[in-house]
């Protein structure tokens, strides 16, 4: 039985603004999706379960750049960062074939941090935090995650998680 070579992801190029910033958008973390629940233990059982709420925690992405842009600074603590989408488009070797992935969010720019200095030349790095509202990731042309916090959309592989409830709350 042959062994498969997982996927890597080759390069990748970030927008904002429909600005490129190839070159400059060097590191992205893409944020963590974990489902909101409770615990419960009710008579009978045995024992503690997680129960899901239909929510999700907070999310936040991580992005470095290569570089003082006025742009990404100017979305620092303004309301306004929310209205504007942060584009990565990506080229994913899947078993030797190279295919798109693509991952849209919006969110609430909320902090940056500088690289450290030191003599003798260091590139200059500003990390942005990005308190994730919107959220989708798209491979070889295919929908994977869709999440719309503020419209209570939550969609995996095309199924909507939360329908049934947005139906019940009249949405």
């Amino acid at each position: 039985m042959a062994g498969r070579i997982p996927s890597v992801l080759v390069d990748f190029n970030a927008f904002l603004k429909n600005e490129s910033f190839a070159g400059q958008a060097n590191k992205l973390t893409i944020p963590k999706i974990v489902t909101k629940t409770i615990d419960f233990d009710g008579a009978g059982i045995g024992g503690t379960m997680k129960r899901d709420v239909g929510k999700l925690e907070a999310m936040e992405s991580e992005v470095t750049v290569s570089d003082y842009s006025d742009k990404v600074f100017d979305l620092i603590g303004s309301r306004e960062s929310r209205d504007e989408q942060f584009v990565v488009k990506g080229a994913l070797d899947v078993g030797g074939q190279i295919k798109s992935v693509v991952v849209r969010q919006a969110g609430f720019w909320r902090e940056t941090e500088f690289n450290e200095w030191a003599a003798g030349g260091v590139e200059a790095t500003t990390k942005f935090v990005i308190d994730v509202e919107f959220f989708e990731l798209e491979v070889d042309g295919k929908e994977v995650l869709h999440i719309d916090k503020l419209n209570n959309v939550f969609r995996v592989n095309g199924k909507d998680r939360n329908k049934e409830i947005r139906q019940a709350l009249g949405q």
